[in-house]
């Protein structure tokens, strides 16, 4: 978000406030039962439900509650530096009733001092609304995380949200080789990545920003695809002709299938209980029981399928056909091809519009997009003048086609589909540079629809910036630097809150310090702000247990230059906890990388004497620089220890380090 943005933002968020009463003081009572869809408290060790702090208000005919759930597991109490369930439960103070799509939004702050008045309550919702770095909430209930595939082996994590700050770039994730294709957990919690040069799937804790694991499939991963229950996940392997399937929390290999050779598809239908794998080299689709994993069907559909998508509403499967030119429409039920729809020849993706009436069939070699009615199955619409359409993406107003031959997008305004005549169609330059100057582009997602769902934020990898388009606008509202790295596909990690129950909404956060917290929260559309609070128990872990297990004292001078291409050798002392075992230098890896991006690289540490371990480091440019060391086996992963910089000039600028660094 651009300051302007944030300013008209900040202006709105005025308005609101201004129009609204002073909020009221909080009360504490006894919770009301937990909802069914929220994690209730666990169990107490005498047998009994523990009971949280629940805090109360009565704003503008409404009730509001307040309580941090611990998850299970966890214990009696939400406790400092660990995970919880936010829960607002939400009723009409007269009648009960819950009150529904309020879309609220809500921080949590330590209290300093007193409990806030009106204008500290107001104050501090604007500024949070605002982005200000200088203010920032401890826990922050509306966050959403924008996450790239990049053009190398890593993942970029950018924070949308932020506003007048020089970067708004808050991890890069490191991949063991660049990624193919990426698929989001239903939980938000894990994402997976399909890797180049045979290394399998990688699966990242995007609540840490790191590779939690690397599970071994087959040959050339390319699709990855997550099961609507979000128990399996499913990799097409377009090398060997079989798809994997993998226990998505055991991070394990539950079945392999043989699907057929090519490039493999994978869609769900039934509520996810059928899984339908295409192989473009193959004349059929295979249809597999996601419960037993034992396939249940073969349609033949004939060689040449690229796509596949399925509609429950429409109870039909569609098959993009691209050597044919046709549309392959199956019935899901009876697991039978129930007609054929012609196109022509190119037709290599296929998506349903939300409602799942309508089907975009795209055509990049003809530049066509064909739109499909299903309760009828046959073509609808057929759209020309598109420069390679290759991807598409969905609000519940319009359909997102990239051109990959020129720098815009073509809006479809859904609506239309239904109206007689030709369907709406609005061109948004988006970029200065077509997609395609940008090698590989052509095989990712570049739309991440954002949360309000009246927009897209875009990745444009041959300008390396992604643009944020709000629907309405001829143009870009702003740009979102990606630090030089080519965005190939983007995707948003909601962490706001959601009605998960009439009147209930919850999220999980990460608490902050331990102590009492004021609970702001701000109802938009009902122009309600009110304050409410919290506590945050101790941790039950002591201090010096969640510290990490070992220190690193660095022995060389990190104020004096080291020079492009000179090695210099870095050394530093690695001491355990009095009572651990010796440090190994296996237990251990060094990252050195350009800030904010650049050279990147993971190395070993040498043993030397007296716990000193070194590395050498030949820099490969002038610029900034940072070394930062981990070891999971005592406690340190990646960012627990402090970072330390080093700068790098040109050739011959800097003294002679001898070696010694």
């Amino acid at each position: 978000m651009t300051p302007a943005v944030a300013s008209r933002r900040l202006s709105l968020v005025a308005g609101l406030l201004g129009a609204a009463a002073a909020p009221a003081c909080s009360r504490r009572e006894p919770p009301p039962p937990p909802p069914a869809a929220v994690p209730a408290p666990a169990e107490a060790p005498g047998g009994g439900a523990p009971s949280p702090v629940v805090s109360r208000v009565e704003r503008d005919g409404l009730s509001i509650a307040f309580e941090l759930r611990p998850l299970p597991g966890a214990g009696d109490r939400p406790a400092a530096r660990t995970d919880a369930t936010a829960v607002f439960t939400i009723t009409d103070a007269v009648t009960g009733a819950p009150a529904r799509d309020l879309g609220p939004l809500a921080w949590m702050s330590r209290r300093a001092g007193a409990p806030p008045d009106e204008a500290g309550c107001q104050e501090k919702i604007k500024s949070f609304m605002a982005g200000l770095i200088a203010v920032h909430p401890d826990v922050d209930m509306n966050a959403y995380l924008l996450w790239t595939q990049n053009q190398d082996n890593t993942l970029s994590v950018i924070n949308p949200q932020l506003a007048f700050t020089r970067s708004k770039l808050r991890n890069i994730v490191t991949l063991a080789a660049g990624s193919t294709s990426l698929a989001l957990h239903p939980d938000g919690d894990r994402l997976y990545a399909t890797l180049q040069s045979g290394r399998g799937l990688a699966i990242v804790d995007t609540r840490r920003g790191l590779v939690a694991a690397n599970v071994p499939v087959g040959a050339e991963p390319m699709r990855v695809a997550v099961a609507p229950d979000g128990r399996t996940v499913w990799v097409g392997n377009d090398g060997d002709g079989t798809v994997s399937v993998i226990d998505a929390r055991a991070a394990s290999v539950l079945k392999t299938l043989r699907a057929g050779p090519g490039h493999h598809e994978i869609a769900f239908s039934g509520g996810g209980r059928t899984a339908w794998i295409t192989s473009r080299d193959a004349s059929t689709v295979t249809a597999v029981d996601t419960g037993t994993l034992e396939p249940v069907a073969e349609i033949e559909v004939g060689e040449g399928a690229a796509a596949v998508a399925a509609s429950d509403s429409a109870g039909a499967v569609y098959v993009a056909n691209e050597a044919r030119g046709e549309v392959v429409i199956i019935d899901a039920e009876r697991r039978a091809v129930a007609g054929r729809a012609p196109v022509k020849a190119g037709v290599s993706a296929v998506q349903f519009a939300p409602g799942g009436r309508f089907a975009f069939a795209l055509n990049p070699a003809k530049g066509e997009v064909s739109i499909l009615d299903a309760s009828v199955g046959a073509v609808a619409h057929t759209l020309a003048g598109f420069a390679s359409p290759d991807a598409i993406t969905f609000t519940k107003t319009y359909a997102y086609v990239r051109n990959l031959g020129e720098s815009r997008v073509s809006l479809v305004e859904l609506p239309s589909l239904e109206r007689p005549g030709k369907p709406a169609v609005i061109e948004v330059q988006v970029g200065q540079q077509a997609p395609r100057a940008a090698k590989g582009a052509g095989s990712a997602a570049p739309f991440a629809v954002v949360p309000e769902g009246n927009g897209a934020i875009i990745a444009s990898p041959a300008d390396k910036v992604l643009y944020y388009y709000v629907e309405g606008m001829m143009a870009p509202l702003g740009t979102l630097s990606n630090y030089g790295r080519e965005p190939r596909a983007a995707f948003i990690e909601d962490r706001s809150l959601k009605e998960v129950q009439p009147g209930v909404y919850a999220t999980t956060v990460q608490l902050g310090d331990e102590g009492v917290h004021d609970v702001e929260l701000l109802i938009r559309g009902r122009r309600v702000a009110a304050c409410l609070e919290a506590t945050v128990a101790p941790s039950a872990v002591p201090a010096e247990d969640r510290s990490p297990g070992l220190t690193v004292e660095p022995l060389f001078d990190a104020g004096v230059d080291l020079e492009v291409s000179k090695p210099a050798t870095l050394r530093f002392r690695a001491k355990p906890k009095a009572s651990a075992p010796p440090l190994e230098a296996k237990e251990m890896k060094v990252m050195i990388f350009r800030f904010p991006v650049g050279f990147r690289d993971t190395v070993l540490p040498r043993a030397e004497a007296d716990g000193v371990f070194s590395v050498t480091f030949t820099p490969p440019e002038p610029g900034q620089y940072r070394l930062l060391l981990e070891a999971e086996s005592r406690k340190a992963p990646r960012g627990a220890l402090p970072y330390v910089d080093l700068h790098v000039g040109s050739p011959g600028a800097a003294p002679d380090a001898g070696g010694g660094q």
